[in-house]
């Protein structure tokens, strides 16, 4: 544990709320969730955002997620949880289970800790999530896509705001600095755990920091370049909101259709960024296939003779008139239990749950469909989809029988047992609306 020292003054109530104005409009009582890891970065921004949602009648709900990637993470969400007790907080701790990856270790963990954090706040009936990345973060993820020379797009850093599925995901401390952050913590008489990780030298951002704090005034520079980028990213997204709403239809089983000579008559830098929207949206990934990728990509729907690739974990083919982005089977994530009437997400993509009460042997599980149980399906019922897609259905099973295939309308009692949304977890537009109804039914303007 460590208490901190900074000459920085705390973050005031009043500064804090006028930087969650920028999220407006709220729930008369808002209920906002936390990712809280114990660091001074989130204890600052649980501090702050208890007071302000406390002020207007709502509630915060600190989220842990213990990674199990150190010897300490289980004693530190547990840290965690009691000072949240304390102070009259409500907190719940989510574990990562299962296999961890050799490499890419921080990459994983990330992509977990989001799927962990969108699937509580869906559970709870929450709509905003917020996240305590700030300005030297900024500044560091600027400094790490120069370095990669990840154009425009990547220099505008972490937006303030984004969807997250069926949650939106904020960031009210991009304004203020982490020696701000520790004043904060320090104010308020709340010590902090201090991660042994970002100190060490086994993770790219340690270099970066180091860089940072060695070179005085790039961080000023970097952050100005940020927002120079951010006002132009915001102007291209903008064009491909209404370029996608002209060529785009997202289909419910969990695919995307471009029209294919809308899509070729755009201007080529919104062509591209449709293709790599369309593969972010239907693979699940954090990231869109890098730019050559996509120029490849491109270079190949422009042809006559195209037949199919396969990229970003999906499947891209004409069909009809049209450009088809689907799941590729083979890439799709492993099944995953449904517990009884909680729902569950499954590949990045949809949200499943199981009628309450209902009850089978065998543990129920949702997988993808496979080619063998879709040829037999489609022998049963009149469905009208690409194999490839067909393969790649959503699949309800108790042990090894299937029992339901919600995506065509398919179960084996004939009732409908399970409930399923086709929610991705990355939109295909940015953000440009609010959400006004949190639960299965998500509705937004």
């Amino acid at each position: 544990m460590a208490d901190g020292e900074a000459p920085y003054a705390s973050i005031g109530t009043d500064l804090f709320a006028r930087a969650m104005q920028c999220f407006a409009p709220y729930e008369s009582e808002p209920k906002v969730a936390v990712g809280v890891s114990g660091g001074p970065d989130s204890m600052a921004l649980l501090l702050l955002l208890d007071a302000w949602a406390r002020s207007r009648g709502g509630s915060v709900l600190a989220l842990t997620v213990d990674h199990g990637l150190r010897a300490d993470s289980a004693e530190e969400a547990r840290q965690v949880a009691a000072w949240a007790h304390a102070r009259g907080i409500a907190n719940e701790t989510l574990s990562w289970v299962g296999d961890k990856p050799a490499s890419a270790i921080q990459s994983a963990a990330r992509d977990a800790r989001y799927a962990l954090l969108a699937q509580a706040c869906a559970a709870h009936g929450i709509l905003n999530l917020a996240v305590a990345h700030h300005a030297d973060d900024q500044a560091e993820t600027v400094l790490f896509r120069r370095d990669r020379d990840s154009g425009q797009a990547g220099l505008a850093g972490m937006p303030a705001s984004r969807s997250l599925g069926a949650v939106r995901l904020i960031r009210p401390l991009l304004g203020w600095s982490k020696p701000a952050l520790i004043a904060t913590c320090n104010a308020h008489g709340q010590r902090f755990i201090d991660d042994p990780s970002n100190r060490s030298g086994r993770f790219a951002r340690t270099e970066l920091r180091r860089r940072l704090a060695d070179e005085t005034g790039q961080r000023a520079a970097l952050l100005g370049e940020a927002a120079t980028a951010a006002g132009r990213r915001a102007e291209s997204d903008a064009a491909l909101a209404r370029l996608l709403g002209r060529i785009a239809e997202i289909r419910p089983y969990g695919v995307v259709m471009l029209d294919r000579s809308g899509w070729a008559d755009a201007e080529v830098e919104l062509r591209r960024a449709a293709l790599a929207a369309s593969l972010r949206c239907v693979g699940g990934g954090a990231y869109a296939p890098d730019r050559d990728a996509i120029l490849r990509l491109e270079s190949r729907l422009l042809d006559d003779g195209f037949a199919g690739v396969s990229l970003g974990g999906c499947i891209v083919r004409g069909w009809r008139d049209g450009i088809l982005f689907c799941r590729e089977p083979k890439r799709a994530a492993p099944p995953v239990v449904l517990a009884d009437g909680q729902w569950r997400r499954w590949d990045n993509r949809f949200l499943l749950r199981i009628d309450q009460g209902f009850r089978q042997e065998k543990p129920v599980t949702v997988g993808v469909l496979g080619a063998r149980s879709y040829a037999a399906l489609k022998r049963g019922m009149d469905i009208n989809l690409p194999s490839i897609v067909g393969t790649g259905l959503p699949a309800v099973r108790s042990g090894d029988r299937l029992i339901a295939v919600p995506s065509v309308g398919w179960a084996e009692s004939g009732d409908r047992t399970v409930e399923q949304r086709y929610l991705p977890l990355w939109s295909l537009s940015s953000e440009t609306f609010t959400v006004v109804y949190a639960g299965p039914d998500i509705m937004s303007a």
